[in-house]
C-alpha cells in the first residue's frame, strides 16, 4: 500500500500589495492577490503527481509553498508526518536537504562564476562539511554528472557552455547530490525542442526508479504529465478544479475546465477529427476572483448556483473527485 509522503491541507497563500505611504497617496488601497486558495492534495511515496493549469493559476506558488520559499498564510503542508510551516530554521535546513527542487530556468538557477563542479559540489560540501576530501568530492561530482550523462569532464566548464538541455542535466544533478527523497520539477522542459525534452523525461524516469524519487510534477503540458505522473491534479485561480489518477482524469474528464485544456492538447489520429473547446472571455484576476464558482465567468454550462455558491470537491469514486455544482446533484 502506497505510503503519503506529502499531504497539504487548505493551503493558502497570499501576497499583498499596494502597502505603503506611495498606495495612499495614491489611492490604490491594499490589494490581496489569491495566488493558493484553501488547496488540499497528497502525493504518494515513489509516485509522480502532476500539477497542471494555465500560466498564474498558482501551480507555481504552490510548489514554492512546500519548500517555504514564500510562506503560506494559512494550511499544513505535511512531509512525512511533520508540518513543513512549523519547522523553524534547523529543522528547515534538514527538511530542504530530503527535498529538492529543478527550477523552470536551466540557466537563471546555475551561478555562472562557479564552475559546474563547484556548483554540484555545493550542496555535498553543506552537507558533509571537512568530513570528506576535495578528492571524495570531486568522485561524487563524476558520480553525479555520469549518472545525468555527461561527461565527468564537464565539471570544469561553466555553465555558458553548455546547451539548454545539458543545463538542465547539471540542475539535475545538483538536485540530486543529496539523495533526495521528493523533487519538485518546475516546467522541467521548458526551453528545450521535442528531442532533448524526451531525454531529460526518460533520464527523470530512470533515476525515479534507481533512487525511489517522489515528483511533484509542475507543468502546463498535458501531454507531458499524462506520459510522466500517476495523479494529478488541474488548478484554476488558485483551486484545484479536479484531481484523480491521471488515466481516470483524461478518460473520465468531468470539470468543464479540464475539458477545455485537454481538448487543446495537439495529438496524431486517423479517423475522427478531434474537436477543440474554445473558452470565452479571460482569466479573472486573483486580486478579485468571481463570487461563487471561479470558472462560471468562462463555463459554457454555467448555473445560477454557480454565481451563489463555491463548488466543493465531489468525490467521483475511484480517487476521482471534481469541484462543480453539475456533479453535486
Amino acid at each position: 500500500m502506497a505510503v503519503d509522503l506529502i499531504k497539504i491541507k487548505h493551503l493558502k497563500t497570499y501576497f499583498f500589495q499596494g502597502r505603503g505611504l506611495l498606495s495612499k497617496w495614491f489611492g490604490e488601497g491594499l490589494k490581496i492577490v489569491h495566488a493558493v486558495d484553501g488547496v488540499s492534495l497528497t502525493v504518494k511515496k515513489g509516485s509522480t503527481f502532476g500539477l497542471v493549469g494555465e500560466s498564474g493559476c498558482g501551480k507555481s506558488t504552490l510548489g514554492q509553498t512546500i519548500f517555504r520559499l514564500v510562506e503560506p498564510l494559512e494550511g499544513e503542508v505535511l512531509f512525512k508526518g511533520r508540518d513543513v510551516v512549523k519547522m523553524n530554521q534547523t529543522e528547515l535546513r534538514k527538511f530542504r536537504q530530503k527535498a529538492q527542487l529543478i527550477f523552470q530556468d536551466q540557466f537563471g538557477c546555475l551561478n555562472p562564476r562557479m564552475s559546474v563542479g563547484q556548483i554540484i559540489a555545493e550542496p555535498l560540501l553543506m552537507r558533509h562539511g571537512q568530513g570528506k576530501s576535495q578528492q571524495e568530492i570531486a568522485q561524487d561530482v563524476a558520480a553525479l554528472l555520469r549518472a545525468v550523462n555527461l561527461d565527468p569532464d564537464a565539471a570544469v566548464k561553466f555553465p555558458n557552455e553548455f546547451s539548454g538541455g545539458q543545463a538542465r542535466r547539471i540542475g539535475v544533478a545538483r538536485a540530486i547530490a543529496l539523495n533526495p527523497e521528493f523533487i519538485m520539477a518546475d516546467e522541467p522542459t521548458s526551453g528545450l525542442d521535442i528531442s532533448t525534452a524526451a531525454t531529460i523525461l526518460n533520464l527523470m524516469q530512470d533515476l525515479q526508479e534507481k533512487m525511489d524519487i517522489t515528483y511533484l510534477w509542475v507543468s502546463h503540458n498535458l501531454n507531458q504529465v499524462r506520459y510522466m505522473s500517476d495523479d494529478m491534479a488541474v488548478m484554476y485561480l488558485g483551486k484545484v478544479v479536479e484531481m484523480g489518477p491521471t488515466s481516470e482524469v483524461f478518460d473520465q474528464m468531468a470539470h468543464p475546465y479540464t475539458k477545455a485544456l485537454i481538448s487543446a492538447v495537439p495529438e496524431v489520429s486517423f479517423g475522427k477529427k478531434k474537436q477543440t473547446i474554445f473558452l470565452e472571455g479571460e482569466i479573472p484576476s486573483p486580486i478579485n476572483p468571481p463570487t461563487g464558482c471561479r470558472f462560471r465567468t468562462r463555463c459554457p454550462y454555467v448555473l445560477k448556483k454557480c454565481e451563489e455558491e463555491e463548488p466543493a470537491l465531489i468525490d467521483l469514486g475511484g480517487g476521482h473527485s471534481c469541484a462543480c455544482h453539475l456533479h453535486s446533484n
